[in-house]
């Protein structure tokens, strides 16, 4: 039985044999003719087993070592189309052929002839009984070392294969970088443009300084594109460096490039801390900006921090001390000061060495008038004196006490021989003769206005008022300046008005009123004149003469002794 095996074996490897020979000996495609009823076999596919990836022009790149030992040769398997009896496929290489037959399948694994010369590699089948070429392929393979470089990308062959890279492209991914400095510098992923997909390119990550792993470098809540968009820095969680990040700015209301957004010069974050709006650089509206505010040590969320009815912008513009409602002492607020006439920074406004606060909320007294009676005593002396700072018959009351006094003391002769008594009586008859010469002034100054409204022709000609009402209500406001609405009011009331009338007849606060007549008092347009606790307010012509008769507050009541 072993005998007929040998002699079978021997007689199949004889026919594959005297077949290579010829085919080798011809050297030529010779074309196979079917019969009637069969289908021309052919080559469907040939390709290597051992491949390990596919280079140009079909290329299949192989190892110089298998299993660290060198390769012999390699295995192509076939796959035949319409396989029939006596068909075998053979390699040719360098000379070289080496045959095998085909399955009843249609497919076959031959090897080539060594390892040499595979650049140029064929595979045909080969129909043994009629000794002709049947079909041909080229093959090309291309040995590698697993150590190599074959595109010099800094990646070795065997890594490029484990990271699915292009062994003959040294930028896989065409991001503008090698596949060995992805893989070894930057841990990127070489097959993959942008690897942390956050829509920057990895060569424009590594450009900016962002991280092409990670989509948001610096952690702070914005993408490193969005922050690009934005103009932030991607690499820094607050980029204005106002402790807000640039997220938080983003989300809100806030320049995430700005550090003080309303450039009231306190930083965003700072101003969140506070209370304050970064946004508006016054928060609460009082006409100082919040950075001045924290400076001057008021507060920048309260228009009136001292609460005395005045904005703190109102105070400093008046000089007054936005963070005392009585900057100057004298027991008024500011806002009371200002509302009577009185210096919100003097203690003593008529400087009658009594304090605003004490004339008008104890004695009654006139702050703006040393003598508020008009009687030639200061307030003070008569409050030293124990008289009525308020009443002008304290004079005749000093002399009768005065000459009770010098009778009861037995002093009347030296009262006399000083002339005392002679000095009382001439003041007091200097008292009543101004009193009566003030009522001529006032009803001369009457006529006068008189004359002069009936024959003006004024660019106000066309308001016909009888009353600083009608004369307010008639005048066009809004063309009108205010200083002007004063004097029209002023003509109808015949030249003098009190400044709280003033207030009554328009729509105006006493806060305004009062501001508006010291403007016009200084650019000399109205004259104020204090009677009592009211001032009088007028035009030069109405102004009654004794208004310009010097004051007299400094005559003292005589003193035995001299």
């Amino acid at each position: 039985m072993s005998g007929i095996c040998a002699l079978l074996l021997i007689s199949t490897v004889a026919s594959v044999s005297v077949g290579v020979a010829a085919a080798e000996g011809a050297g030529q495609y010779t074309a196979y003719t079917a019969t009637a009823n069969e289908t021309t076999p052919s080559i469907q596919a040939a390709e290597p087993t051992q491949a390990i990836a596919e280079g140009p022009n079909g290329t299949a790149f192989v190892w110089e070592q298998i299993d660290g030992e060198p390769a012999n040769d390699y295995r192509i398997a076939v796959t035949v189309s319409s396989p029939q009896a006596n068909l075998s496929v053979c390699t040719h290489a360098n000379g070289s052929a080496t045959c095998t037959p085909v399955g009843p399948n249609g497919t076959a694994t031959v090897t080539t002839p060594g390892t040499v010369g595979l650049d140029s590699l064929s595979v045909s089948l080969y129909n043994t009984s009629s000794d002709t070429t049947v079909d041909r392929q080229s093959v090309s393979l291309q040995s590698i070392q697993r150590t190599g470089d074959v595109d010099d990308d800094g990646l070795n062959n065997s890594n490029e294969i484990a990271a699915g890279t292009n062994l003959t492209n040294a930028d896989t991914d065409g991001d503008g970088l090698a596949d060995g400095a992805e893989i070894h510098q930057h841990g990127t992923d070489p097959t993959v443009a942008d690897t942390d997909e956050d829509g920057i390119a990895d060569t424009a990550e590594l450009k900016h300084g962002t991280d092409p792993t990670a989509v948001d470098t610096d952690g702070d809540g914005l993408a490193d594109k969005r922050e690009m968009t934005v103009g932030t820095n991607p690499t820094v969680v607050d980029t204005d460096g106002d402790g807000l990040s640039d997220q938080r700015e983003v989300s809100g209301k806030t320049n995430p490039t700005d550090a003080d957004t309303d450039n009231d010069g306190v930083a965003d974050g700072r101003e969140l801390e506070i209370g304050t709006n970064p946004v508006e650089a016054d928060t609460d509206g009082d006409g100082v900006t919040d950075g001045r505010e924290l400076s001057l040590d008021t507060n920048p969320t309260v228009a009136d921090t001292d609460g005395d009815g005045l904005t703190d912008g109102q105070e400093l513009d008046e000089g007054t001390d936005p963070t005392v409602a009585d900057t100057d002492g004298d027991g008024l607020d500011d806002s009371e000061e200002l509302d009577n006439g009185t210096s919100p920074v003097t203690a003593d406004s008529d400087g009658d060495g009594l304090s605003d606060g004490r004339e008008v909320s104890e004695l009654g007294t006139n702050p703006l008038a040393a003598d508020s009676d008009g009687d030639f005593l200061t307030d003070r002396q008569e409050v030293a004196w124990g008289t009525n700072p308020n009443s002008a018959l304290t004079p005749a009351w000093v002399t009768s006490s005065l000459f009770g006094f010098l009778i009861g003391t037995g002093l009347t002769v030296l009262a006399i021989r000083r002339g005392w008594i002679t000095e009382l009586s001439a003041a007091a008859r200097l008292f009543v003769y101004r009193r009566l010469e003030l009522d001529r002034e006032i009803i001369e100054i009457n006529r006068e206005i008189e004359a002069a409204d009936e024959t003006a022709g004024s660019e106000d000609a066309d308001i016909d008022a009888d009353t600083a009402a009608a004369a307010f209500e008639q005048a066009d406001r809004e063309f009108i300046p205010d200083e002007r609405l004063v004097k029209l009011m002023l003509r109808a009331e015949s030249g003098r008005m009190h400044q709280t009338d003033i207030v009554e007849a328009t729509d105006w606060s006493k806060a305004k009123v009062s501001r508006l007549l010291s403007k016009m008092v200084d650019d000399d347009e109205v004259v104020k004149i204090r009677l009592g606790r009211e001032n009088l307010i007028c035009l030069e012509r109405a102004k009654p003469a004794a208004a310009n008769s010097p004051h007299a507050g400094d005559i003292k009541p005589p003193t035995p002794g001299g």
